[in-house]
């Protein structure tokens, strides 16, 4: 029979023989993970070691934070934000695709098919209830449904069998902490989770700039700081064009639910940052323009 390592030693990469720097989870804690999935059982180190050995499974960045935990009725799960899967479709470099929307008795219901590099392909769905619904509470519940077989097709492609933030949010009397990882290797921090909102990035930052309550205030947040940056006289033309595409690339998740939803919307999105671009590269056309 194999011998059981700590989970400290699979992150680590340590091999089978050399002595383990810290002790072996007991039995009875990873019997509560491997076949209730809880927790609650760990102490802080325990479930830091946990943490980061899901991250590694499958590439995450653990300082991102892509797991949160969910607490309802003593138990503890981890379960994947919006964070672990732009991350995945980054680093996997995974395509999504609708490929059907329907509704079913009040149940709207989304199918997604998510492509990896090699070829792979898997597909999940996702569903709300709309029956009840009007106006912009069910442009919001028909945006909810597309992001969540969004996330579900590529937490299912990457192999993460776990809650999506967008399932959690169903569930009643659950609390959401974030995790924060520390530099003290027996310790995490856990943190409340912020109010809703959609998430609003910037190039380079591991966490939202800011959130927005719903798509057309989110929206006209980000044009705010696209005309910032055209506006602005620290950089030149070039680097302002180059800082509008990683704007962009920075949010383009957010953006492309927005376009399979609410088209009309994103149309207002495009065209703002269109119209910005285009002044700047006439101006970059001009004489001298690279240097200005």
């Amino acid at each position: 029979m194999r011998n059981v390592r700590s989970l400290s030693d699979a992150v680590q990469g340590i091999a089978p023989g050399v002595p383990e720097p810290r002790q072996v989870l007991d039995p009875k804690i990873q019997e509560s993970i491997v076949l209730r999935g809880d927790l609650s059982g760990l102490n802080e180190g325990q479930k830091k070691e946990y943490y980061l050995f899901r991250c590694k499974q499958v590439g995450l960045d653990p300082a991102a934070k892509p797991f949160d935990l969910l607490k309802l009725n003593g138990k503890e799960i981890l379960y994947a934000n919006a964070g672990a899967t732009q991350q995945l479709c980054a680093i996997h470099k995974l395509s999504t695709q609708i490929t059907h929307r329907e509704r079913i008795d009040g149940i709207y219901v989304v199918s997604v098919r998510c492509t990896g590099a090699d070829g792979r392909v898997s597909e999940n769905q996702g569903a709300v209830d709309v029956s009840s619904l009007t106006g912009e509470r069910l442009a919001n519940a028909l945006l909810k449904a597309t992001t969540k077989a969004i996330r579900r097709a590529v937490l299912s492609h990457a192999g993460l069998g776990m809650l999506d933030e967008t399932e959690v949010e169903t569930i009643p009397e659950a609390r959401r902490d974030a995790i924060v990882v520390t530099e003290d290797p027996k310790a995490i921090e856990v943190e409340p989770i912020p109010d809703e909102g959609i998430v609003f990035m910037v190039p380079g930052a591991k966490e939202a700039y800011d959130k927005f309550p719903n798509e057309e205030e989110w929206v006209d947040g980000f044009l705010q700081m696209v005309d910032k940056i055209g506006d602005s006289q620290k950089f030149s033309i070039v680097d302002k064009l180059d800082k509008l595409d990683a704007l962009y690339k920075a949010n383009d998740f957010i953006i492309g639910m927005i376009k399979e939803e609410k088209p009309t919307l994103y149309e207002v999105l495009s065209n703002g940052i269109g119209k910005v671009k285009q002044v700047l590269t006439l101006q970059l056309r001009e004489p001298g323009g690279g240097n200005k």
